[in-house]
C-alpha cells in the first residue's frame, strides 16, 4: 500500500487561478464538447492543481499538517488582471459561491479567501447557492440555512465588500420569503437551465414585480459531491490520504471587461474537511 503523506490533514483548500491562462486545461478540453459539466471542469482544475503541486511540496512537513493547501503555479495568478489603461472600475467581478456547510464562519472564510486571492476590496455580484444537503444532512428547509447566511452577506454590503447580491435556484414561494425577510433585497435569481427550462409564470410575475433579473446557469445542484472530489484526491495520494473527504464549499470567480464582454479571469477555490479519527 502507498506510504500516507498526509495523514494529520483534517482540511484543505484548493485555488486554480486564472483557468484561461492554463496551457494544460487547454490542451485537456482540446476535443471535447463544450457541453463539459461544470462539476467536470472543476475537477479538471483540482486535479491539475494538485498534479503541479507534487514536485513543490515538502512532504515531510505536510506530514503534520492539519490544514494544507494547494495553489496555481505562479504564472496563473488569480490576481484581478488590468492592463496599463484599465481601472478596477472597467471590470465586473462576480462571483457564485456554491455551500455545503452553511456555518456563518465558513461563509465569511470563502470570501475572505477569494478577495484575498483576487487582490481586491469589492466584490461586485455575489450569489449564494446551497447544496440540497447542506452540512452533509437535511435538517431544516434550505431556505432556513439561505436566511442565516444571508445575513452574513448583508453585513459584507454594509462595510462595501460586495455591492450587489443574488440567489440561485429559489422559486417563487421561498423567493418570496427571502425578499421579504432580507434587508438587502436579492437583485438576481439564477436558476437552472436543466431543471427549469420553462420559468414558472408565478415566479416571472413575482421577479418583474420586485425588479428581481432571472439569469439561468448549468451548474449541478451539488456541485462537487464528496465522491467527486474523494476521486480527485485519489489521483495524486493514496487511498488512506484521500478517504474521508467531503466539500464545505465551491467559489466560481469571474471578471468581465464591461465595455466588451469580455472575460478575462476565471478561477475556482474548493475547501473540503474531513474528521481524521473517523479514517
Amino acid at each position: 500500500m502507498e506510504a500516507q503523506r498526509i495523514p494529520n490533514a483534517s482540511s484543505v483548500v484548493i485555488s486554480s487561478g486564472n483557468i484561461i491562462n492554463w496551457e494544460c486545461m487547454k490542451a485537456r478540453n482540446f476535443g471535447k464538447s463544450i457541453s463539459q459539466s461544470t462539476t467536470e471542469e472543476v475537477k479538471d482544475c483540482l486535479e491539475n492543481v494538485l498534479a503541479s503541486s507534487q514536485k513543490r511540496t515538502d512532504w515531510d512537513k505536510a506530514r503534520s499538517r492539519k490544514s494544507l493547501e494547494y495553489s496555481y503555479p505562479s504564472h496563473c495568478s488569480g490576481a484581478l488582471p488590468l492592463t496599463a489603461d484599465q481601472n478596477r472600475e472597467d471590470l465586473k467581478v462576480t462571483v457564485k459561491a456554491m455551500m455545503s456547510n452553511t456555518e456563518p464562519d465558513v461563509m465569511v472564510d470563502a470570501i475572505e479567501r477569494v478577495m484575498k486571492e483576487l487582490e481586491i476590496d469589492t466584490i461586485d455580484v455575489l450569489l449564494l447557492s446551497v447544496s440540497p444537503k447542506p452540512n452533509a444532512i437535511e435538517t431544516e428547509p434550505i431556505i432556513d440555512h439561505l436566511k442565516k447566511l444571508w445575513s452574513v452577506l448583508e453585513k459584507l454590503v454594509d462595510i462595501g465588500q460586495v455591492t450587489s447580491l443574488g440567489v440561485c435556484d429559489l422559486e417563487k414561494k421561498d423567493l418570496e420569503e427571502l425578499y421579504d425577510f432580507a434587508r438587502v433585497k436579492p437583485c438576481i435569481d439564477q436558476v437552472n437551465e436543466v431543471s427549469c427550462c420553462i420559468i414558472p409564470p408565478d415566479l416571472n410575475a413575482y421577479s418583474k414585480e420586485k425588479k428581481i433579473q432571472l439569469l439561468t446557469h448549468g451548474d449541478a445542484p451539488e456541485i462537487l459531491p464528496a465522491e467527486d472530489f474523494r476521486e480527485v484526491m485519489q489521483r495524486s495520494f493514496s487511498e488512506p490520504d484521500a478517504s474521508g473527504w467531503h466539500t464545505s464549499w465551491v467559489v466560481r470567480y469571474t471578471a468581465l471587461i464591461r465595455c466588451r464582454g469580455v472575460v478575462t479571469l476565471k478561477g475556482y477555490i474548493v475547501r473540503a474537511q474531513r474528521n481524521v479519527d473517523l479514517i
